[in-house]
């Protein structure tokens, strides 16, 4: 069942429901910040623009398009919304004070959320509830982050106090600083070593859930965005390169951590987890790049392959429009090497820096993109080039020759571009990824 078609049905059950037992006089939350598209979509349909200081009740749904919203409930409870997200009120009641009659539950339906609760579900733990397409989560008196990688699985850390996670497979409960992947509505939670990071709060600040170092606050509360952070969220482009391999995850849902450093990439062909990092970088919130040290892939089907990854190289950016690429038509770019993980191979490791360029030939409908580095490597400067050919105009490619790997575009009009790399020279297969800037 995909999350759209879960809306859905689910929508039309809560309209009857309000038939029978209106909701619109049971104020909610409010909400403390907004940036960009926020909308509320009533029980019954009907849609309003949501601003700063707005108020939702229960049956709304909160949709978050290219931005960001933070809700504060009634009893104390903070929800941080990131991009692409939709975040329904199912049910709450909270008299302002605890008198065993107030409750929470609540439904994810698509993207992430950091929450702080409140005293909703301090007493009775049964009366607060997320429910997503795979599992349901409750508390213990908590904050965690939970996010989906696509519509069948979901990425939750728990930052303080406990939850529980409960589908078909049973209860499984996640204390402070565990991190798990739920892949289906009847698999058990599979704990990951990695986790989102909370910025620490800073004196005389209060701690608000955020999704990454990249967000703070002006003194008067409201929200200031470090462009220099790439953002979890959908619409990335992953080119890897691990042992004898190289390619790309198009169209990826990503998790990153506090310093843009890549957690999780996932597609329709499958999921990246990193565990543990062996270095990490990124520029202008547009392009990162890094190195895991090991990892594990999932591919689907799972009976194709996947299992344990080594010296995982990574490019990752959101992917430049098509209708932007196709306006650079008659312009050659030559692009700049701007950073670089250490190449590897089966016999150690570079020696000295990557230097080099990428270029890229725009025509009405085609375009030829070609790389050229110099990759030191036991005391030798290897040449390593890769070239596309001419193929049509996208925002991602493979090398046709020169190299096994790939790349894409990134940033508004193609201001960046990620490509990886794995050639076999000096009796060895050196594997690395590039990012560049024009």
């Amino acid at each position: 069942m995909t999350v759209s078609n879960t809306f859905n049905n689910s929508s039309k059950l809560l309209l009857l429901l309000v038939a029978a037992f209106p909701l619109t006089g049971l104020a909610a939350a409010s909400l403390d910040f907004v940036i960009g598209d926020v909308q509320a979509v009533s029980a019954a349909g009907g849609t309003r623009s949501l601003g700063k200081g707005g108020r939702i009740v229960a049956g709304d749904t909160v949709r978050v398009g290219d931005g960001r919203a933070q809700l504060r409930f009634d009893d104390g409870a903070m929800v941080s919304l990131q991009p692409n997200t939709d975040f329904r009120i199912d049910d709450y009641q909270f008299s302002g004070q605890q008198d065993g009659k107030e409750r929470g539950f609540f439904s994810l339906l698509r993207g992430g959320l950091r929450t702080l609760t409140g005293l909703v579900g301090k007493v009775n733990k049964g009366n607060y509830k997320v429910t997503t397409s795979v599992a349901t989560i409750g508390i213990r008196g908590t904050e965690y982050t939970l996010t989906y990688l696509d519509s069948e699985t979901v990425v939750i850390a728990t930052g303080e106090g406990a939850i529980e996670v409960c589908n078909g497979s049973g209860c499984t409960v996640l204390v402070s600083g565990d991190s798990a992947v739920v892949e289906g509505p009847k698999a058990a939670p599979k704990r990951v070593d990695f986790r989102p990071q909370l910025r620490p709060a800073q004196p005389g600040e209060q701690l608000l859930p955020q999704f990454s170092s990249s967000e703070f606050r002006n003194q008067d509360g409201s929200l200031l965005l470090n462009g220099n952070q790439l953002t979890s969220g959908a619409g990335y482009a992953l080119a890897w390169a691990h042992g004898v391999n190289g390619g790309l995850a198009p169209n990826a849902s990503t998790v990153f951590g506090s310093s843009s450093q890549l957690i999780v990439a996932s597609n329709s062909n499958g999921t990246f987890y990193g565990q543990t990092l062996g270095e990490s970088a990124s520029a202008d919130g547009v392009i990162g790049w890094g190195r895991w040290a090991t990892g594990t892939s999932v591919v689907v089907p799972p009976a194709s392959g996947g299992g344990p990854l080594a010296n995982f190289h990574y490019v990752v950016g959101r992917e430049t429009a098509l209708s932007q690429l196709s306006a650079l038509s008659g312009i050659t770019a030559t692009y700049q090497l701007i950073g670089y993980t250490t190449p590897t191979a089966s016999t150690g490791s570079s020696t000295g820096p990557v230097t080099g360029t990428l270029t890229a030939s725009f025509g009405a409908a085609t375009m030829n993109v070609s790389m050229a580095l110099q990759v030191p490597y036991s005391n030798v400067n290897y040449a390593i080039n890769a070239s596309t050919g001419t193929v049509p105009v996208s925002s991602t490619f493979t090398w046709a020759s020169g190299s096994t790997g790939a790349g894409f575009f990134s940033g508004p009009n193609a201001s960046h571009a990620g490509a990886s790399y794995n050639n076999y020279v000096g009796g060895n297969n050196i594997s690395g990824t590039a990012a560049f800037k024009r």
